[in-house]
This record gives structure tokens, C-alpha cells and sequence, in this order.
């Protein structure tokens, strides 16, 4: 576990709680996003899982099974992608992106499902509905950089330039490269900052 992350909040069972979750009656809502966390993180250049500065360079994400679908046959045809339907989700370091690839349920296995739908279903949360299942190859990519738009309801963002991509069946395939990265970087993806 990247020290970022091991230094987070906890929930009532121990697990550490990413930045961009909400809280309710003094829970996790582990399923969804805060509007507000989410538009300090894109603002701040901050890590969606340990609330750390990203520097200037390449961030990563966690992508399903289309997303990966997608990038993967761009490379292979040698095409530049680019994600040009917004997402929701937000960047982090490399090693928090791997750390979250393997302990979420749902971007970890194929056959996991959904534990809850989004609050407010619209065009780019359909997807998001108890029971839905990932997939069967999701990813964590790390990409040039980022761009990012706070509307008055969500944030948005927009990946550029591919620089690495990290395919799984099962995200327990990526913890050789999440150690390789934490000894690499001494624990500290990024540096800087605390833990909200």
C-alpha cells in the first residue's frame, strides 16, 4: 500500500477511504464521488485516491473493459487515443491507481458487480446500476495529461496521450509493478501534501 494511502482515513472495517469518496452518517460511500473533493483534486492537480500532489508529467486511471477495449486496439493499429466522451472518474499516481486496480472490487475482477446505481442516472452514468459487471479486460493507464471542466453538477475530464498501458484479467496480475513502483518512489507516489 502506497504511505499516501496506508495514511488515509479509514472506514469502520480498517479499509483506507480515496480522497474523491463521500461520507454519510459517518461512512464511506465507496461506490460514488464527492462533487466537491473531485473539483479540489482537478484544481489542486491532486490524486483522487491519497489526496497528493501529482506532478507535472503523466497520471493514471482505472479503466472497464470498453475503455480498454478501445485503447488497446488504438495501439495495436497505431493510432493516437484519446477519451472524447468526458469521464467522470479522476487521475491519480501510478502506484494508487495500481493499489486501487487491486483492492476495489469491482475494477479488480471480470465478474464483479456493481454494489450500488448512481444517485442521479443520466446519460453518462447509465452504466452505473447495482449489478452491472466490469468486464472482461479493465486496465490502469497512464496518460500525458489531463484536462478537466467543474460544471455546477460534476466534474469532468478528458485523457491525453497515452503513455502506458497495463491490462488485467484480475488486477492481483499488477502487484509486481505496484511493488517495483513503490520501492522505486520509497512509498511516496508524488510526495507532498497530506490526507484530507
Amino acid at each position: 500500500m502506497p504511505a499516501a494511502v496506508e495514511a488515509r482515513p479509514r472506514d469502520s472495517r480498517g479499509y483506507p477511504v480515496p480522497a474523491i469518496t463521500p461520507w454519510e452518517d459517518d461512512e464511506p460511500r465507496f461506490a460514488l464521488t464527492d462533487y466537491g473533493r473531485s473539483a479540489e483534486c482537478a484544481r489542486g492537480r491532486l490524486c483522487s485516491v491519497c489526496d497528493t500532489l501529482m506532478p507535472r508529467g503523466p497520471v493514471w486511471r482505472v479503466v472497464g473493459a470498453a475503455e480498454s477495449d478501445a485503447i488497446r486496439d488504438a495501439l495495436a493499429a497505431g493510432r493516437p487515443y484519446r477519451n472524447t466522451a468526458a469521464t467522470l472518474e479522476a487521475p491519480g499516481h501510478r502506484a494508487c491507481m495500481l493499489y486501487a486496480s487491486m483492492v476495489c472490487p469491482y475494477l479488480a475482477r471480470p465478474n464483479a458487480r456493481r454494489g450500488l446505481t448512481a444517485e442521479t442516472p443520466d446519460d453518462m452514468t447509465a452504466h452505473v446500476v447495482r449489478g452491472a459487471v466490469r468486464g472482461a479486460l479493465g486496465a490502469v493507464v497512464g496518460f500525458g495529461d489531463y484536462e478537466f471542466a467543474v460544471t455546477r453538477t460534476r466534474v469532468l475530464f478528458r485523457f491525453l496521450d497515452v503513455v502506458e498501458y497495463l491490462p488485467h484479467d484480475t488486477a492481483d496480475q499488477h502487484l509486481p509493478e505496484l511493488r517495483a513502483e513503490l520501492a522505486r518512489s520509497g512509498g511516496r507516489p508524488g510526495g507532498g501534501g497530506q490526507p484530507r
